[in-house]
């Protein structure tokens, strides 16, 4: 017959192959949207941070002010 003779076990290993790869492609894609959004959400929470500390000292301050004017 000809060169290219394949019988079922290799057709089923290179599917499997490929599978594999497309699966670890996919894996790959998902790591780095993760590290987007982690990195999104470090950003958001420093925000909050900034804000509640921000929040804090302009409530300390209206205290201040309230007690002077009494």
């Amino acid at each position: 017959m000809g060169m290219f003779e394949f019988s079922a076990e290799y057709l089923i290993i290179i599917l499997f192959g490929i599978v594999i790869v497309f699966l670890l492609g996919i894996i790959y894609l998902m790591q780095c949207r993760i590290r987007i959004l982690r990195n999104d959400v470090e950003g958001i929470n420093s925000t909050m941070q900034f804000t509640c500390n921000k929040l804090d000292a302009l409530s300390k301050d209206v205290e201040e002010f309230n007690r002077q004017n009494r």
